[in-house]
């Protein structure tokens, strides 16, 4: 069960109650919003081929498929900017297109070289048929298009982002708090609760979150999560985390659980269920309480 008392919780059901009152409502930082860094790099790098196709604004359809031609001739390395103006990244470099019409799938190579007659021509048809060539003879600023593109697709990450703005609100708050002695590895490659199963005995199974080491010795294996939306996957979480945590006690060492968000509100009997065989489970909140005992006890968790 949870040493709630080390906590400063007179009872278990005073420790739950603190939990669930301070449950985070959001993770959200200014970061998730927007990778403004990665956005960036995707349109930046096309900053000269953009210009080149900008030649197609303003030209009728016919016009264009002819200036076109002549452009992925001249200069292919226009060629992934085409994908890239419907928000396609295909797989290195190419797109498959069933096409009803000819009742057959097409294979579109938008890698950077060149290319024959035929091949010219079905490009130039794929660009017709997926809509590209009335992007290009109607939008007069190609690299600002292509930004509000890449920031659609971006909005796709967020949900992996979540779970990452978490680990890093964990990790600024774990970098003020531990001494200088403690030494706290982020994805250990060298340490794991998990069998090996890799090529050599340093390949772990599993990376945890953080790791924290005294004296070259790891002494607790911390594990983050934050959950906005119930589902299966935290509870599959508990069952396996009650299982590191014994398999943390054989081995001497601390197994933390750091969790949040509301989605635990509707969740509580898996929360419950782990918070009654795992030793440690706070959420962002009790965090510095945890700190600050394994602080007042110089970090000596062996006999815990």
């Amino acid at each position: 069960m949870v040493r709630y008392h080390v906590l400063g919780y007179s009872s278990f059901e005073d420790y739950f109650e603190d939990f669930m009152n301070t449950l985070l409502p959001t993770n959200k930082t200014y970061e998730y919003f927007v990778d403004w860094k990665k956005i960036r790099s995707h349109t930046e790098k096309y900053e000269k081929e953009l210009s080149i196709l900008e030649r197609l604004n303003g030209l009728d359809k016919d016009r264009a498929k002819l200036v076109l031609k002549e452009i992925i001739n001249d200069y292919p390395s226009v060629l992934p900017v085409i994908p890239a103006l419907i928000a396609e990244r295909g797989t290195n470099g190419r797109v498959d297109v069933y096409d009803p019409h000819k009742r057959e799938f097409l294979e579109f190579d938008f890698n950077p070289h060149g290319i024959s007659e035929s091949e010219a021509e079905a490009i130039i048809e794929f660009c017709e048929k997926s809509g590209v060539l009335d992007i290009l003879t109607q939008v007069e600023n190609l690299h600002e298009y292509l930004l509000g593109v890449e920031v659609g697709i971006d909005t796709n990450s967020r949900k992996g982002r979540s779970g990452a703005l978490f680990e890093g609100m964990v990790k600024r708050l774990i970098d003020t708090k531990v001494p200088n002695y403690i030494k706290v590895v982020t994805q250990d490659k060298y340490f794991s609760l998990y069998e090996t199963i890799g090529k050599t005995k340093r390949e772990k199974a599993k990376r945890h979150d953080f790791v924290l080491y005294r004296n070259n010795t790891p002494i607790i294996v911390i594990e983050v999560n934050f959950y906005n939306v119930t589902g299966s996957k935290p509870i599959e979480i508990v069952g396996s985390y009650i299982t590191l945590n014994r398999a943390a006690r054989e081995k001497g060492v601390t197994f933390v659980w750091i969790t949040d968000g509301p989605a635990w509100k509707k969740m509580k009997e898996p929360l419950l269920r782990g918070m009654k065989e795992i030793d440690w489970v706070v959420n962002y909140s009790q965090l510095s309480k945890l700190l600050a005992y394994f602080d007042s006890i110089n970090w000596e968790l062996g006999e815990l």
